[in-house]
């Protein structure tokens, strides 16, 4: 369908889990010195002005990256890599929020190569403009999921997949799972990072489903859900990953602790 603009939800609850859990896993396989292989799959535009009228008109920012920037003196250690990323597009006042691959770009090294995919001609015209930081860096107008299975395994026989698509359509819950699989059954020490949002929990729980009729050992599931929960929209986010770091449940518990205080303080 290719309407979805990420533009709208930028700096979203969402946003802030996704992304804090990116860089912790980038900053926990950067600690090996052999290069890596970063691959996403919908990449989007990479950067995010949240004065534009897109997010003026949802201010989703306001209840995540913006509500975690008034209180950034007061965050547990688990996001400074995370707002790391924001305070070099930012000073007082928070504009610009980078889409993964600008935290991903940050968090990894010279050594490591990056294909960042995307399939709509708007969004891509910003991607393939967007800083490389100096890297070896790929930006491919192309179906993500597709080069996904192509691009497997990897030259540099590590590597970190990150699939966070727009789910516009609903086959893509049951596709995608299945494609993550076929890339495994290729290279199954790759970290397969995969985004999802919770609308309605008898959807999720199928989509849940599909995910774990696989055989795959070592996989880990965070979710976070509003509490109190909108009528309509989004109610949670979630993210499933496959060979997650061993460190990486420990520092999911803080990050979630966190979101859920501020997000009680903002309903309050």
């Amino acid at each position: 369908m290719l309407s979805y603009q990420h533009a709208y939800h930028a700096g979203s609850f969402a946003d802030v889990l996704k992304h804090v859990t990116l860089c912790l896993i980038c900053d926990y396989m950067g600690q090996k010195e052999s290069p890596l292989f970063y691959l996403e799959t919908h990449a989007g535009r990479g950067n995010y002005d949240l004065t534009s009228p897109m997010a003026q008109k949802t201010m989703e920012y306001k209840t995540g990256a913006g509500l975690f920037w008034k209180n950034k003196e007061k965050l547990p250690a688990v996001f400074n890599s995370w707002m790391e990323v924001i305070h070099k597009y930012n000073s007082d006042t928070l504009q610009l929020y980078p889409g993964s691959p600008l935290f991903a770009l940050h968090r990894l090294r010279e050594q490591d190569r990056f294909n960042f995919c995307e399939l709509h001609p708007g969004e891509f015209y910003f991607l393939k403009n967007l800083n490389n930081q100096h890297k070896s860096v790929q930006y491919l107008f192309k179906d993500g999921i597709a080069h996904m299975n192509a691009a497997l395994p990897p030259k540099e026989k590590r590597g970190l997949i990150f699939i966070d698509p727009s789910y516009e359509l609903k086959q893509e819950y049951q596709l995608i799972p299945d494609k993550i699989m076929q890339s495994y059954k290729k290279f199954a020490t790759g970290v397969y990072c995969l985004w999802y949002p919770i609308i309605n929990q008898r959807e999720n729980q199928a989509f849940i489903k599909n995910l774990r009729t696989n055989h795959v050992e070592n996989q880990l599931n965070i979710e976070f859900l509003l509490d109190p929960q909108p009528q309509t929209g989004m109610i949670g986010t979630g993210l499933w990953i496959f060979n997650p770091p061993h460190i990486l449940q420990e520092q999911m518990d803080e990050v979630l602790a966190t979101l859920r205080l501020y997000c009680h303080f903002w309903q309050a």
